[in-house]
């Protein structure tokens, strides 16, 4: 291994994934309508647009196997949930590196991302260093919970997300309380997405964060086996309400312009029309349905608790 760290070559150097192609094609997409992509497309492409930028400029940089390093996605890119106006979640990873060309590596790699007005979170951690985060923060440990290899080194990507998840299950028996109150503290801050005339669909009981709760259990074999990619027999419903949810929170960043978690009544009719529900009492309807579908099994889980809607009950303000 090269303990110096990545290098390039001047054929790499010229090749390079500019700053201003990634904002381009970014703009390009914010600009297309639900008739051009519909939110499943539109969450495709916007993924498939990030990892190609991404695997292209870490190889520019000499991200490569064997390098010491791997660029690793948590939060909504690690999930498959990258939205329109959706923040970047990154981990750049390194196997011990000298410092300053860990400081060098993640300037390549984090500079352009800010000249492309990206949003982004991230974090530079050796696989030790992680597992600590993970172990004294239970939130950190929910979003490394859906790291996933993005490029450079693989094997030190595996070494983190299996390290990740075998510390989870390892340590949910004591954790677990821990996790049960964050949920209800998410739940009392949010409020409860049945019955809100401005629901949180992110937050809110109900929303995405329970179906990553969900996700989050069954790593530690606590829920019964569902997720979002392997239902069980009653995961066809889950599954079809998160897809609901999800598709909702797609159409409100691109209505909003902007990353919006709560769906207020000035955007209900052009979301309704995107996903060709009918009107707003439809989307509402179909959202409160969807959010039921979810509490119920987190209910089954966690055991039921009454938790309040974010105003009055509607037809989401009108």
């Amino acid at each position: 291994m090269n303990r110096g760290g990545p290098t390039t070559s001047p054929e790499q150097r010229r090749s390079g994934c500019s700053a201003t192609d990634l904002a381009a094609v970014r703009a390009a997409l914010r600009c297309a309508t639900s008739t051009q992509w519909d939110s499943v497309a539109l969450r495709q492409m916007w993924r498939q647009v990030h990892e190609s930028w991404l695997v292209a400029k870490a190889s520019e940089i000499g991200v490569v196997a064997g390098s010491g390093f791997a660029v690793v996605a948590t939060g909504s890119l690690g999930r498959g949930e990258l939205l329109p106006h959706s923040d970047l979640d990154l981990l750049l990873v390194h196997d011990g590196m000298p410092a300053d060309t860990v400081r060098r590596t993640a300037e390549l790699l984090w500079y352009p991302l800010w000249d492309a007005n990206v949003r982004l979170d991230h974090s530079v951690r050796t696989v030790p260093q992680a597992l600590r985060v993970a172990d004294a923060d239970i939130l950190a440990a929910l979003a490394m919970l859906d790291a996933r290899h993005i490029a450079g080194d693989e094997l030190l990507s595996t070494r983190l997300i299996a390290g990740v998840r075998q510390q989870w299950r390892h340590k949910i028996g004591t954790r677990y309380a821990e996790l049960v109150d964050v949920t209800h503290a998410r739940w009392q801050r949010s409020g409860e997405i049945v019955g809100s005339a401005e629901p949180d669909l992110k937050c809110g009981r109900g929303g995405l964060r329970d179906v990553q709760l969900l996700d989050a259990l069954t790593v530690a074999h606590v829920s019964g086996g569902w997720t979002r990619h392997r239902p069980d027999g009653s995961g066809s419903s889950l599954r079809g309400a998160y897809r609901t949810v999800l598709d909702v929170r797609t159409e409100l960043h691109r209505a909003g312009g902007r990353a919006h978690d709560l769906l207020s009544p000035q955007y209900a009719d052009e979301v309704s029309a995107a996903l060709e529900f009918g009107d707003r009492y439809e989307l509402a309807a179909r959202i409160f349905e969807a959010a039921r579908t979810i509490s119920r099994r987190v209910d089954a889980v966690l055991g039921p608790v009454k938790v309040s809607p974010r105003g009055r009950m509607s037809a989401l303000g009108a």
